[in-house]
């Protein structure tokens, strides 16, 4: 459901170069998803060497206004300022205040992440994905076989190293298709990358060294406008650091009162800090859903329950399996903290009015329960202090 606001955000997918790749047409389908998911504006580019000369979707955004431009590589060439700017598509690129450019794969992370994501069959020998080793130089073979090592301490036989040659000499050693991986899959990988990306630095465009730059300025340019104005005369009474993990106790009931646990959330929220969870809470798979139905109940159920609790905002029977509905005031409302809790590196969607958070039969109550309610109930904290100092609120 797209914002009646312009997005803040233009993310590129930039395939670049290295011996296993996204199939085109699975990387297409998953950067629609992600664009869907996060309400901006997601374009799939070509190669960053190709000699292409036009791009449709850059020349219709040029004369569109964006907050950020973040740009993802989708492979293990980095992507270097000056490559960025002799690529074709660098002109092209509408006016942003800042541009973030995310980390390329490392073996180990994609090695991790498809150990995650690989259905190998009963017989060893037939993997959830191969990976040829023939025709490529030796650092793509070690870059395969790193691949294969972290995905088979995953999950034993998830990525084999085949001998068969590949179609052709120019063929990385693998491509990774629809087949083998889900697009949700891949948009919720680079949703991890998008985050990554924008809570570093933005890139400097000029010639400047870092010395140069006016950083404290910008930094409290940048807290006079994000922060309420009950926090202008006192910023160096916040704290960026986090206010600790919040005791779970029970009351004479055995219930957790979840709205008596936390004291504030205003100094965590304000000054930023780090997210709550260090890693992505991602969605359930349904057939762990389905093998724990009771399980699963119980969690939903005592997730609703936190919510109404810490937030008092109300939650809806959900129409989807694995995803707790909240209802939110408005469809601004929903989008604003849509954003600020994936900041948190919790997995949410959001359809008109109404967010939908992950759920899971295995998800415990001192972990990823918690994590569910406090990201909620901080972010909307976050937004209606904002309300009250009348600052336009900017979740990330």
């Amino acid at each position: 459901m797209a914002l009646n606001t312009p997005s803040r955000d233009l993310v590129l997918l930039v395939p670049t170069s290295g011996p296993v790749l996204i199939a085109p047409t699975l990387l297409q389908s998953s950067c629609c998803l992600f664009g869907q998911r996060i309400d901006c504006k997601a374009i799939l580019t070509d190669p960053i060497d190709s000699e292409s000369i036009g791009g449709p979707e850059l020349d219709d955004s040029h004369a569109e206004s964006f907050e950020r431009i973040v740009i993802i590589p989708c492979g293990f060439h980095p992507l270097k300022l000056s490559d960025v700017r002799q690529a074709w598509w660098f002109g092209r690129l509408p006016i942003a205040n800042s541009i973030f450019v995310a980390d390329p794969w490392t073996p180990k992370e994609l090695g991790q992440w498809l150990g995650n994501r690989a259905e190998p069959g009963d017989n060893p020998s037939t993997p959830g994905i191969g990976l040829s080793l023939n025709q490529i130089s030796l650092h793509d073979v070690q870059t395969i076989v790193l691949i294969a090592f972290w995905a088979n301490r995953v999950k034993p036989h998830a990525v084999v190293l085949l001998e068969s040659p590949p179609t052709h000499d120019q063929r990385p050693a693998d491509i990774l298709t629809q087949e083998q991986i889900d697009p949700e899959d891949i948009a919720t990988w680079l949703l991890q990358r998008y985050l990554k990306a924008v809570q570093s630095r933005a890139i400097p465009w000029n010639d400047q060294s870092d010395s140069d730059w006016p950083i404290l300025n910008r930094l409290h340019r940048n807290l006079r406008e994000q922060l309420p104005s009950e926090y202008s005369q006192r910023l160096d009474e916040v704290s960026p650091r986090s206010m600790g993990s919040a005791k779970i106790l029970t009351d004479d009931s055995g219930k957790i009162p979840w709205d008596k646990i936390w004291t504030s959330f205003c100094d965590l929220a304000m000054a930023g800090g780090p997210p709550h969870r260090g890693k992505l809470l991602e969605p359930v798979r349904l057939e762990a859903i389905e093998k724990f139905p009771e399980q699963y109940r119980l969690v939903v159920d005592e997730i609703r329950r936190g919510i109404t609790l810490a937030s008092s905002l109300k939650t809806c029977d959900s129409p989807y399996l694995g995803w707790v509905c909240v209802q939110c005031d408005s469809q601004q409302m929903a989008a604003w903290l849509m954003r600020a809790i994936l900041v948190e590196n919790i997995s949410v969607r959001r359809e008109d009015d109404k967010l939908f958070l992950p759920a899971g039969p295995d998800f415990r109550i001192d972990k990823e329960i918690k994590n569910v309610i406090t990201a909620v109930a901080k972010t909307n904290h976050y937004w209606h202090a904002h309300l009250r100092s009348r600052q336009p609120p900017n979740p990330l």
